[in-house]
């Protein structure tokens, strides 16, 4: 169901008290509603104890008696305790698949009555909601002026229309609360306009954060504080009752797509880490045990002087000591260019 069959399924619930089901039996015409709390309360009551014989039986009939709207083009609901025994009689004859059949549509709009609480307070913040309360003018719901159905100011007040009455009348103090705080601060700011000023930015932020959660339920119907999903990648925290779901989804160790991917992007920096190591301690125990050519294993000696001596001698380059470059005869000049290559060596004098 979406939000606007559910706001259309509420204005019937709040504006005149019950959903309905229309029916043809025998080619007659019939029109089933949706009972309320306190007809259900009553339907106890005429049935009557509930360990007599022939209890489920009769709590069937009377449950039938307070579901019916419409008979033969007659509103039941007008006057309908002088009908309750005649309407006994002519469901006590019924045939059972006719009986059966009634039950099953009863079901159907019941079903759909409990699937729209969750948008009581979504449809109580729209423009149509709110003027229809203010048309009331502290009347209940269920009169017939309001709802244009005779009768209805006998059924009692619904779970819906009960909440919905709660919520405006808040709304309504809430109004009056902010008048009131405006015609005060207006008063103070002749003598402190900043300590005014202060207190109305406050006023306005809270203010303005409840407006729009209250905007974003008018639109959205209701906020769905278990809309999340192992598969999804974050749920939405922009209220405070999704903001507490997913605090108590963090305390419990539930894990969605975001923090499995940081989950696993971790672990694989980890993991490749751990590997890197493990390769550089490989190549150390392999250097160690001779397989490498090269190892730098930052280990430093100090030599002794006949050690640096030998180191020194080993280091001296090999010279090949000539006559001076002018008297040296042409022969012993080309013998000595081809023992050393392009290398050219000049004798000391």
């Amino acid at each position: 169901m979406n939000r606007q069959e559910a706001y259309t399924n509420l204005a019937d619930l709040i504006f005149k008290g019950f959903l309905t089901a229309e029916m043809l039996i025998a080619n007659q015409s019939l029109i089933l509603k949706t009972v309320n709390e306190k007809e259900y309360d009553l339907i106890k009551m005429y049935t009557g104890s509930p360990t007599a014989k022939n209890y489920q039986a009769k709590f069937n009939i009377y449950f039938l008696i307070f579901s019916l709207f419409v008979l033969e083009n007659q509103n039941i609901l007008y006057e309908r305790e002088k009908k309750i025994s005649e309407l006994y009689d002519f469901f006590l004859k019924l045939p059972e698949v006719i009986f059966r059949k009634m039950i099953e549509e009863l079901n159907k709009i019941r079903a759909t009555e409990y699937e729209v609480l969750k948008y009581i307070e979504g449809f109580s913040y729209t423009n149509i909601s709110r003027n229809a309360w203010r048309a009331l003018h502290g009347n209940l719901p269920t009169c017939s002026e309001f709802t244009g159905i005779p009768g209805t100011s006998e059924m009692g007040l619904n779970v819906h229309q009960e909440s919905w009455i709660v919520i405006n009348q808040a709304l309504d103090v809430e109004e009056d609360y902010n008048r009131q705080f405006s015609l005060a601060l207006m008063i103070s700011s002749a003598s402190n306009p900043k300590g005014s000023r202060h207190l109305r930015s406050q006023h306005d932020s809270v203010s303005k954060s409840s407006e729009d959660r209250r905007q974003r339920l008018a639109k959205e119907g209701y906020i769905d504080v278990k809309k999340w999903s192992p598969e999804g990648w974050a749920a939405p925290v922009d209220t405070v009752e999704e903001l507490v779901a997913e605090l108590d989804r963090q305390m419990t160790g539930q894990k969605d797509k975001h923090d499995l991917f940081i989950e696993n992007y971790l672990k694989n920096i980890r993991d490749q880490a751990e590997k890197k190591t493990r390769e550089a301690e490989e190549r150390i125990k392999r250097a160690q045990e001779g397989r490498d050519s090269v190892l730098i294993d930052g280990y430093q000696k100090v030599l002794t002087p006949e050690e640096t001596s030998q180191l020194f001698i080993k280091k001296q380059p090999t010279t090949t000591m000539v006559e001076a470059e002018e008297v040296t005869t042409l022969e012993d000049k080309n013998k000595f260019y081809k023992k050393i290559g392009a290398k050219v060596l000049t004798g000391s004098r």
